[in-house]
């Protein structure tokens, strides 16, 4: 049997997947919530968990990642607690681990003031339209704090799994990935947009060119019906195929950008509150985002230095949390295999063990058999004799014995 495994199955050779070859597919998707449970236990068996460790909550927050990742996350945790010299892993350090596994390591801010502002309006614009958009999925944080390659990041959480998504959700991206752009416009000026929306741009132009050519979702009205296309088909199209698919693509950004842009006007003082919260606490939780749009910064302060305080006191009185015993594993096929192979073999031995005793019987029983079995019946024919002879083995046998 030859197992292969591969997360790009379009690039094998047809003639590799024919009939009687590599012709059967085994699809293993990311995992759901009960998979990720179970691969967080299997995981945080080898380490030392805080009681206060809930792995699922941290479960559905980790929607869409895979094994590996959730490994990853468990492995950063467990890293920085040793280094602390802690006795268990807390679950503040596993949703800091979560955190950078999704958007990378925080770096030292090297930004200018001025840089910081643009920043902070930049992630604002981002964290208002995403909250003002139905089909946008909830806020999670935002940092103005450099994260991997980004100065600034503001990122979002689904809030279950989520398998296929629709028409207005897509949308809600695209208007989520132009309001940092549409908010520095707004408050600097088109002249001042900085180039910090180079891969809002990028990932909002994949998006709606895969909205057109893969979705079928640029179409209105009286346009012809939809049609699916690779994107490395593009290149050999007319030229008026790529104009059609241009011109659908365009206006599905010009959308988006229009009601990011309108719905930050309507919402300029929430912007200023919540780029001044970013300015001065750097990073914000959604619950401290609620507060900065209302203005109450004055709050989360006060929130900020109890969780310090507590956080400290968790840090001194970590309990090691009692581990459950690991659930049974389903025996492995092979596994099966071989216990019905034993069986069989078992159970064969017993049925020749069984038929051992007549086939050792010796020849000169019979002969001493054949004269008795002639005094008791001398008018039976061969065949009798042979039957009677064959009755009288058993006793024969037993004196043996």
């Amino acid at each position: 049997v030859v197992i292969c495994a591969t997360n790009f199955p379009e690039s094998l050779d047809k003639a590799l997947t024919r009939p009687g070859r590599l012709d059967r597919q085994v699809v293993v998707p990311v995992p759901d919530l009960k998979g990720r449970i179970e691969i967080l236990e299997l995981y945080a068996a080898k380490l030392v968990l805080d009681k206060s460790v809930d792995l699922t909550t941290l479960a559905r927050r980790t929607a869409g990642m895979t094994g590996a990742d959730l490994a990853n996350i468990l492995n950063i945790a467990a890293v920085r607690s040793s280094a602390e010299d802690l006795s268990c892993v807390p679950m503040r350090y596993l949703e800091e681990a979560f955190d950078r596994v999704v958007v990378g390591l925080e770096r030292r801010n090297p930004m200018s003031d001025h840089e910081k502002k643009l920043t902070a309006y930049h992630e604002g614009g981002h964290t208002l339209v995403s909250i003002g958009s139905s089909g946008a999925d909830p806020v999670h944080k935002a940092t103005i704090m450099p994260r991997g390659n980004a100065l600034g990041v503001t990122w979002s959480i689904p809030e279950g799994e989520k398998f296929s998504e629709r028409l207005f959700e897509l949308q809600a991206r695209l208007d989520v990935l132009m309001g940092g752009k549409a908010a520095e416009e707004l408050v600097f000026g088109k002249e001042n947009v900085t180039s910090g929306c180079t891969s809002d741009l990028r990932q909002a132009t994949g998006l709606a060119r895969r909205m057109v050519m893969n979705f079928g979702m640029a179409g209105g009205g009286n346009d012809p019906a939809p049609i699916s296309l690779e994107l490395d088909e593009y290149a050999v199209l007319s030229e008026e195929a790529k104009r059609d698919i241009d011109s659908k693509t365009q206006t599905l950004l010009t959308d988006a950008y229009f009601r990011a842009a309108e719905y930050l006007k309507t919402h300029e003082t929430e912007l200023h509150r919540l780029a001044k919260a970013l300015i001065e606490y750097e990073t914000l939780s959604a619950e401290e985002i609620a507060l900065a749009i209302k203005g109450e910064d004055a709050t989360i302060a006060t929130r900020r230095n109890a969780e310090v305080l507590q956080a400290d006191k968790d840090l001194k009185n970590l309990v090691p949390k009692e581990k459950t015993p690991p659930k049974p594993r389903p025996p492995r096929r092979s596994a099966i295999v071989e216990a019905a192979k034993a069986a069989t073999e078992a159970a064969e031995k017993q049925a020749s063990e069984a038929a051992a005793p007549q086939a050792a019987a010796p020849p000169a029983e019979a002969d001493e058999v054949a004269p008795a079995a002639d005094k008791k019946d001398s008018n039976n024919s061969n065949n009798n004799t042979s039957f009677a002879a064959a009755d009288a083995v058993a006793p024969a046998a037993d004196k043996k014995e």
